[in-house]
């Protein structure tokens, strides 16, 4: 994510005022134009505020949640995770609509392996309830990482990328809100699909074709009164009247600050298989990403 200008938001939250004051005195021929630059001065201010949330990311218990509906592919899927310290301890957990358990990804601070509780569906994949592997932080916490904020991070990338293809139907929209703003934006389906957060197994991408791929979907970014990122939604339908459509609602919402005590201790040597070679940990965690892991 880029590095937003230290104080922006502030200052640009001072023009939107100014501007949008001038809108209500304006005449009715005049009005739109001062709407259409006050609306584009608040969602720069809105990107800039999410881009700054996940650069400095502090001690945070967040949700995100994925709804896909594409034909037979179905997925509902949740994941909270919180993060906290400097180093950080970090949680993931993920809930499956379809399942009644969760699954636990434990990384303590400076810790040389993470720690993976397995859920149901996946409880084949070793003898033991935990399984240990080298830790994808192996060169220092990096935000992008940690599966949430992973999703914002490629989000990010598929809005600049919308921007400089296709600025002609990104949108530019703001409204007031009783806790704050909301910001609308939109990115292109194909580089959403691109930035690997849609959920279509890579075999299946190219049933999509161009024409939904080139559909700019909305992107809701919400903020509060002092324009703070609280979170953001994607949720569109793209139909092109000749194949099945996709319907999606991907968001992610701040559910308030991490503290010490909400991460599980480390398991015991006893409820613990070590899986130490690199490629028997990427099969590892290929058949625990997936839906139905292999035996």
């Amino acid at each position: 994510m880029t590095t937003g200008r230290p104080g922006r938001v502030v200052v640009l939250g001072a023009v939107v005022v100014l501007a949008a004051t001038g809108c209500a005195q304006a005449t009715a021929g005049s009005a739109r134009p001062n709407e259409e630059a006050a609306d584009a001065i608040t969602v720069e201010a809105g990107i800039t505020a999410f881009q700054e949330h996940f650069e400095k990311l502090g001690d945070e218990h967040a949700k995100v949640y994925n709804f896909l509906n594409y034909g037979d592919i179905q997925l509902t899927t949740e994941h909270e995770s919180r993060k906290y310290g400097d180093p950080p301890i970090t949680v993931l957990e993920r809930r499956r609509a379809d399942e009644s358990d969760t699954s636990v990804v434990l990384h303590p601070p400076d810790d040389p392996v993470d720690y993976v509780r397995l859920d149901e569906r996946h409880a084949h994949l070793a003898p033991t309830p935990w399984v240990s592997t080298p830790t994808i932080y192996s060169n220092g916490f990096e935000t992008c990482f940690l599966l949430t904020a992973w999703l914002a991070c490629h989000l990010d990338n598929a809005i600049a990328q919308t921007k400089l293809e296709a600025p002609d139907r990104q949108p530019e929209q703001s409204r007031k809100t009783e806790d704050g703003v909301e910001v609308t934006t939109g990115a292109l389906l194909g580089l959403m699909i691109d930035e690997g957060f849609i959920g279509i197994p890579p075999e299946r991408q190219d049933e999509v074709t161009a024409q939904m791929r080139d559909e700019v979907v909305p992107v809701v970014i919400r903020l509060d009164e002092e324009m703070r990122f609280t979170g953001f939604e994607i949720r569109g339908k793209v139909d092109d009247g000749k194949t099945q459509p996709l319907e999606l609602q991907i968001g992610y919402e701040v559910l308030g600050k991490a503290k010490a005590d909400d991460f599980p201790e480390k398991p015991a040597a006893s409820e613990l298989t070590a899986i130490t070679d690199k490629a028997a940990a990427d099969k590892f965690w290929e058949d625990f990403n997936s839906r139905e892991p292999a035996g």
